[in-house]
């Protein structure tokens, strides 16, 4: 009897443990340039349906209009990036739209939005009008409910994406449930990471690298690498705030341009982190990004 609620006692703790791990939120996005009535992005927790509990996305239009107005439209709504992965997977998807919504090499699942117009999107049953969400790009941080990516307002049925970063509001974030509350206080970890920068289309090549947490010293440094694209080089080197699971300090773009970055761990003991990086004068250099513990 005594070792039946014994196991019962360490069932539940551990059951309370994961759940306090899921529920811990954090994410953020980068200072873009738009107005309070232009299309932008929020991040945060799901809180209906299938999302509830979940990493999220919202993308809100206030101008935005559905092509059948029975179905209304999917802006304005925390949709999870786990939900969003489902649904590219899916053999519909991937036989008939997979240059609409789909997973590159590298992982970064590559969502051309703006593109979900016409007669066959607008006669999907019960799928209201996704055609105002823009594109969006993000990858995910090993097992974790964590998302890195980034987003641009390219406009309903356009026939290529906006990669002006003057108009198009480009934008990174994060995303992630699970905030660590248990962060090492001593010792070092090494992260195998990947970011992402300019990712409009699938193949884009994302930055790879290590960065270096000692969390003894609160330091996270490292630096990322690809060889194509505006942004071939980020540095960063930023303090961890223990008590927050968090970090913040300076981005170096390209060896040369400073700007800030800022991110949380994530997961039991730091398991995984994600974070931003912005150039508040060269947008183009913005980035998101992830990893796992080697």
């Amino acid at each position: 009897m005594m070792k039946s609620i014994k196991l019962t006692l360490i069932a539940a703790a551990v059951c309370a443990a994961s759940s306090a791990f899921a529920a811990n939120y954090a994410g953020e996005i980068s200072q873009a340039d738009h107005k309070p009535n232009d299309r932008q992005i929020k991040v945060g927790e799901g809180k209906t349906d299938v999302h509830t509990g979940k990493a999220a996305i919202n993308v809100i239009d206030v101008a935005a209009t559905p092509e059948n107005p029975r179905k209304g439209l999917a802006n304005g709504k925390y949709i999870s990036f786990a939900k969003i992965d489902e649904t590219a997977g899916s053999f519909i998807v991937n036989t008939f739209a997979p240059d609409v919504l789909g997973k590159d090499k590298s992982g970064v699942t590559v969502a051309h939005m703006f593109k979900m117009k016409g007669f066959l999107w607008r006669n999907i049953p019960k799928m209201p009008d996704h055609s105002h969400l823009g594109r969006m790009s993000y990858g995910k941080v090993g097992n974790l409910d964590v998302y890195y990516g980034d987003w641009d307002n390219t406009p309903s049925g356009a026939s290529k994406v906006n990669t002006d970063t003057k108009t198009n509001n480009y934008t990174v974030f994060y995303s992630g449930t699970g905030k660590t509350t248990n962060m090492p206080t001593s010792g070092t970890a090494t992260y195998a990471v990947k970011g992402i920068n300019g990712h409009y289309e699938q193949g884009t090549a994302v930055l790879k690298g290590d960065l270096k947490a000692d969390f003894g010293k609160k330091t996270l440094a490292g630096t990322l690498s690809r060889t194509t694209g505006d942004l071939k080089t980020l540095g960063i080197d930023a303090k961890i705030v223990t008590n927050d699971a968090s970090f913040s300090g300076k981005a170096v773009a390209n060896g040369s341009v400073n700007g800030a970055t800022k991110g949380n761990f994530f997961g039991n003991n730091a398991a995984g982190l994600a974070g931003i990086a912005q150039f508040d004068n060269n947008k183009k250099l913005n980035a998101a990004f992830g990893g796992a513990k080697k």
